[in-house]
């Protein structure tokens, strides 16, 4: 996607070693892991045997933000990753956070844009992961044959898209829903798969996995709403009330299923 309307990313870039944010964090996903998404770190395992990764693959993560859930695979798996994301910001935090971890090794982090013809050579990757952020992609066609592209014959990978359309959507929770983060797309059920099979990926298979987009933002908004205060005092009355808006929004579209969030998973013949 392109810079514009990243400001929601790089502010919450900032913030990600923030003692309060750490804390509302924690309580939000239960074990925090550095994630920008609806993914809890249970949620990544499961992914992980879903897609096989073990200490030999070398694992490509799109849109891989400030490298959170990234450096949390390297560890939990003992994997090779690599991370691209558009925001340089993320990028420059994800290598920093690296080299703390004593990760920078077996993990590192380019600033890319996934619409673009991506910085790997061919048959390079073991496997892929794009997690809460295809939707900001629309030219799927050219994302889906570049993935192809850099995965191994017999690889996988997995992605989640939270803005599939299941039900009625005013326009004004649409415009609340997508915010100021940049291109997003609303997608209609079935098209993600169409796409991928047409991009030469077989053994295409979705889960349903939207219960994480309203159990997260529910426990967040109450995280938020115990240190009122303090984030008032850190963001202003505006910012505040306008992110708690959001995350009601995101929670009452996924609970009452007009958005759902669904998990898309295809093997590299």
């Amino acid at each position: 996607m392109t810079d514009s309307g990243t400001e929601h990313y790089d502010s919450e870039y900032r913030r990600t070693t923030d003692e309060l944010y750490t804390e509302i964090r924690r309580a939000a996903f239960g074990e925090e892991i550095g994630q920008y998404s609806w993914l809890t770190a249970d949620e990544y395992r499961t992914f992980f045997d879903r897609l096989g990764i073990d200490a030999a693959s070398h694992v490509l993560e799109i849109a891989s933000g400030s490298g959170g859930p990234a450096l949390f695979m390297a560890e939990e798996t003992g994997c090779c990753v690599t991370g691209a994301d558009i925001h340089e910001a993320g990028v420059a935090a994800a290598n920093a956070r690296a080299a703390e971890r004593g990760l920078a090794d077996r993990a590192s982090f380019v600033c890319a844009d996934a619409r673009e013809p991506l910085p790997f050579q061919a048959e390079s990757f073991d496997a892929l992961t794009c997690i809460d952020s295809i939707n900001h992609l629309y030219e799927r066609e050219q994302v889906f044959a570049e993935w192809h592209r850099v995965l191994k014959p017999g690889a996988r990978m997995l992605f989640t898209d939270p803005i599939v359309i299941t039900g009625r959507l005013r326009r004004e929770e649409m415009l609340t829903r997508s915010g100021s983060m940049g291109e997003f797309v609303f997608t209609p059920p079935g098209v993600n798969e169409q796409l991928v099979r047409d991009a030469g990926f077989v053994d295409v298979g979705t889960e349903d996995v939207t219960r994480n987009m309203w159990e997260v933002p529910s426990r967040w908004a109450a995280a938020r709403t115990a240190h009122a205060g303090e984030i008032v005092a850190a963001e202003g009355a505006a910012e505040h009330a306008a992110f708690q808006h959001f995350l009601d929004t995101v929670g009452t579209l996924a609970r009452e299923r007009r958005l759902s969030r669904i998990a898309v998973i295809a093997t590299r013949p």
